[in-house]
C-alpha cells in the first residue's frame, strides 16, 4: 500500500501547514475589525472638531483596511486550495478500500444500456463513480460517453493513452486541475445547468431580440443625467433637475425590464461558477505538453482563456443587479440593465460562437484526467497494447476487477482467441467477478485508459454481456425470454463478422433444467463464430460436454473452493478443466438452513 501511504503522508503536511495560515487568518480578522473601528471614530472626530489632520489619519487607516482586506483575501485562497489539494488525496485514499462507495457524489443515471447495467460501467458503485473527477457537465458527459465505448477507433485511443501516460508524468498539473475541480464542485450548487445551456443557446445566436434603439436612447439620458449630477455638485444646477433625470431613468429601467430579464435573468447565478471555470482555464493555460492531443485540447482553451476571463469579470458586475439598494441606484444613475445588455452583446458577436468549443476542451482534458485515476491508486496497473487485426484477441496477464479494494485483488491471466469457453465453479467462486472482469477491462481499454493488470494485449472488440438479466411485467416478458433477446442481439450483431466479446453469465437460468441445456448449446452453437470470443458461465456440467463436440469444440475452465477446518474457502483463481465438486448444500449449512437428518 505503497501509494496510500504517501497520500496519507502529504494530507499530513498540508494539515501541518495550514495551522499558522489559520492563526494568521483570525489575527487579519482582528486587526480589519480594529482599522476599521478606528478610521470611523477618527472622522466623527474630525466631523465635531474640524481637525484635518484626524482626516489624513482616518484616510491611511482606511487604505490600510483595504490592503488587510486584499491580504485576508489571498490568505483564504490559499487556505482554501490546501483544503481542496486535501480532499483529492482523501479521494483517491477512498479508492484503494470500499469507502468511495459511501460518497453522495454524481453516479450517472443509467439508461436503457444493459452492457452499462451488467458491467457496472454506470449508476450506483459504479466505474464511473469511481473514476468520476470530472467536475464540469461536459467533463461529466464525456467520461459516461468514453466509458460506453464512444469514439473507439484504434488511432483514438492511442491518442488518449498517450494524453494519460502524460498527464500521469505531470503530477502537479493532476493535482491542481483535481484541486480545481473539487472547488468547482463545491460551489456548483450555486448555479443550474439550463442556465449555461441557455447562455450557450444565446452565444450562438446570429442576432440578439433586444431593441437596439434602447441603446441610443439610453446613452442620451445616462450623459445628461451624470452631467446634472456633475452640475448639482458644481452648485451651477438645482438638484431638481438631477431628481428628474434619475425618476426618468427608472421609467425607461422599468419599461425595458421584460427585454434585459430576458438576456440577464441567468447571470446572477453564474459569476462564481465562470470564476471557478476561469480558473480551470487558468491553470491548462499554464501547462507544457508533448501529446498531440493535450496539445490541440490546451490549444482551443488557450484561444478562450481571453474570452471566459472577460466574461467572468463582467459576471461580478451583473451580480449588482439582484442587490435592490444597488439595482435601484444604478439603475437611476445609469439604466444598469442596458449597458449589461451592451457588455454581453460585444461579448456574444467577438467569441460567442467558440464558447462551446472550449467547455468540450475542458471536459475532455477533465474525461482524460478521470481516466487516469486507476494508474494514481492501484499498485499494478498498465496501458493495453492494441492490436490492429481482423481476428479477435484477448490476452490478460494478472489482470483483476478494478472496483475491488487492493487487499481482496485476486488476479487472474488467461488467453483468448475466437472460440467458445464453458466456465463452471462452485457458488461464489468468482466466475460472475471474472466475466466482468474481462469486460469492464475491455471498455477501460476501449476508452483509452490504465487497466488493473501486469499486461494486457487486445483487438479492439464491442462486448455484448448477459448478466443481470430482468422481467419487465409492463411489457410481459420474462426472465428467460428477456435473455432470449439479450442472446438474438448478439446473433444479429456477429452477422457483421467484425470481432466481438461475448459474455453471458449462468445461461438460460431462467428455465427448467432440460430445456436450459438444449437452448444454451443451441445459443452457443450459433455464437461459435470465427471472428467471435464467447466465454459462458453455468452450473451445468452437461455443457461442458461442447468441448468434444467437432462444430464447437470448447475450452473448458472452472473455479473451485477448498476447506480449511470446516470452513468453506475460496481462492477465485481460474483452472483448466471442467469443475468436479459443488457447494449449494454445504453454504446453507453455513448459513443455517440445512439441517442434517
Amino acid at each position: 500500500m505503497k501509494k496510500q501511504a504517501q497520500l496519507e503522508s502529504m494530507i499530513r503536511e498540508w494539515k501541518r501547514l495550514q495551522i499558522p495560515l489559520v492563526k494568521r487568518s483570525y489575527c487579519y480578522s482582528g486587526m480589519r475589525l480594529v482599522s476599521m473601528g478606528i478610521a470611523l471614530f477618527l472622522l466623527i472626530y474630525a466631523n465635531q472638531n474640524n481637525e484635518p489632520f484626524a482626516y489624513i489619519l482616518a484616510l491611511f487607516l482606511f487604505l490600510f483596511f483595504l490592503f488587510l482586506v486584499h491580504r485576508h483575501q489571498q490568505l483564504k485562497e490559499q487556505l482554501k486550495q490546501y483544503d481542496a489539494m486535501i480532499e483529492v488525496n482523501q479521494k483517491l485514499c477512498r479508492r484503494m478500500d470500499d469507502a468511495w462507495k459511501k460518497e453522495t457524489s454524481d453516479s450517472a443515471c443509467l439508461d436503457e444500456d444493459m452492457i452499462s447495467y451488467d458491467l457496472d460501467l454506470l449508476g450506483p458503485n459504479s466505474l464511473y463513480q469511481y473514476l468520476n473527477f470530472a467536475a464540469t457537465p461536459y467533463g461529466k458527459k464525456r467520461l459516461i460517453a468514453l466509458l460506453q465505448g464512444e469514439d473507439d477507433t484504434i488511432d483514438a485511443i492511442r491518442r488518449r493513452q498517450e494524453a494519460i501516460a502524460e498527464l500521469l508524468d505531470q503530477k502537479d498539473f493532476l493535482l491542481a486541475l483535481e484541486s480545481g475541480g473539487v472547488r468547482f464542485a463545491q460551489d456548483s450548487h450555486r448555479f443550474q445547468e439550463k442556465d449555461m445551456a441557455f447562455l450557450i443557446d444565446y452565444a450562438n445566436q446570429g442576432s440578439t431580440s433586444f431593441p437596439m434603439i434602447f441603446v441610443s436612447i439610453s446613452a442620451c439620458m445616462v450623459s445628461l443625467t451624470l452631467l446634472f449630477l456633475l452640475l448639482a455638485f458644481m452648485h451651477i444646477l438645482p438638484y431638481g433637475y438631477l431628481a428628474f433625470m434619475m425618476l426618468f431613468n427608472m421609467v425607461i429601467s422599468i419599461a425595458i425590464y421584460h427585454h434585459t430579464q430576458k438576456l440577464l435573468f441567468f447571470t446572477g447565478d453564474m459569476a462564481q461558477m465562470l470564476k471557478d471555470y476561469d480558473h480551470l482555464f487558468t491553470i491548462i493555460q499554464a501547462a507544457k505538453f508533448q501529446m498531440p492531443l493535450l496539445n490541440e485540447l490546451c490549444d482551443t482553451i488557450k484561444k478562450g482563456h481571453e474570452g471566459f476571463h472577460h466574461l467572468s469579470r463582467w459576471m461580478n458586475v451583473f451580480t449588482l443587479r439582484r442587490n435592490f439598494i444597488s439595482y435601484v441606484l444604478l439603475a437611476a444613475l445609469i439604466q444598469l440593465d442596458v449597458p449589461c445588455v451592451i457588455v454581453l452583446e460585444r461579448w456574444r458577436r467577438k467569441w460567442g460562437k467558440d464558447l462551446e468549443a472550449w467547455l468540450c476542451a475542458v471536459g475532455e482534458i477533465e474525461a482524460l484526467l478521470s481516466l487516469s485515476v486507476l494508474a494514481q491508486v492501484k499498485e499494478v496497473w498498465c496501458f493495453p497494447s492494441i492490436q490492429d487485426q481482423a481476428t479477435p484477441l484477448y490476452e490478460l496477464v494478472e489482470g483483476a476487477h478494478p472496483l475491488l479494494a487492493q487487499k481482496r485483488m485476486v488476479a487472474n491471466s488467461i488467453i483468448l482467441s475466437n472460440g467458445t469457453w464453458i466456465i463452471t465453479g462452485s457458488n461464489m467462486s468468482g466466475k460472475t467477478t471474472f466475466l466482468r472482469t474481462l469486460g469492464i477491462s475491455m471498455m477501460l481499454c476501449r476508452a483509452g485508459a490504465p487497466v488493473c493488470a501486469k499486461a494486457m494485449r487486445t483487438s479492439v472488440m464491442p462486448v455484448f454481456t448477459s448478466m443481470r438479466v430482468r422481467d419487465d411485467i409492463s411489457e410481459g416478458i420474462s426472465t428467460f425470454y428477456a435473455e432470449l433477446l439479450r442472446i438474438k442481439t448478439m446473433m444479429d450483431a456477429s452477422e457483421y463478422k467484425k470481432p466481438m466479446l461475448v459474455l453471458i453469465d449462468e445461461i438460460f437460468k431462467g428455465t427448467n433444467s432440460a430445456d436450459r441445456i438444449l437452448c444454451a448449446k443451441t445459443a452457443i452453437r450459433r455464437l461459435h463464430l470465427p471472428w467471435v470470443i464467447t466465454l459462458v458461465s453455468t452450473h451445468d456440467f452437461e455443457l461442458c460436454d461442447c468441448e468434444n463436440d467437432p462444430d464447437i469444440q470448447a475450452h473448458n475452465c472452472h473455479f473451485s473452493e477448498y476447506y480449511v477446518e470446516d470452513e468453506i474457502k475460496f481462492d477465485y483463481r481460474i483452472k483448466d478443466g471442467k469443475a468436479t465438486s459443488t457447494n449449494a448444500k454445504e453454504l446453507m449449512r453455513l448459513a443455517g438452513i440445512w439441517k442434517e437428518a
